[in-house]
């Protein structure tokens, strides 16, 4: 067998082709996912808010189930505030208790009334899975 000897004055380590392979490569995937980075923002403001509408719903037609006045409670505005600042039934098994959402950030209100609806006749705040504003 021949002894092959190594070139000693090369040292080991990347080439400049192959630096340039892994910055274009990493270039690429970036101009993929910040784009979707913005869109992941939104969609999850979309889904608090969602949730927001599903939970002043529920809060609200509970507490109009337990037995509070609806009186004060005209549109879809007025029962999103009534539930933030809490329900209390003046009559029956639940007088007393509070029914609250909790606060609902400002920036996110309007979102919120828009997947709500106040239905008059029948006295109950609807929630639909579609915003009013799209």
């Amino acid at each position: 067998m021949k002894n092959i000897k190594l070139n000693p004055s090369r040292k080991s380590g990347f080439s400049l082709v192959e630096m340039l392979v892994v910055i274009a490569i990493i270039g690429i995937i970036a101009a993929i996912a910040i784009p979707n980075i913005g869109n992941l923002n939104a969609s999850a403001r979309d889904a608090s808010a969602r949730r927001n509408a599903q939970t002043v719903a529920s809060v609200v037609n509970a507490a109009i189930a337990a037995g509070v006045d609806t009186t004060a409670i005209t549109d879809t505005a007025s029962a999103v505030a009534a539930a933030e600042g809490g329900l209390t039934p003046t009559q029956g098994a639940f007088k007393g208790k509070l029914f609250t959402s909790g606060a609902i950030n400002a920036e996110d209100r309007s979102t919120v009334i828009s997947y709500l609806s106040w239905d008059n006749s029948n006295k109950q705040l609807n929630y639909t899975t579609t915003s009013s504003a799209q």
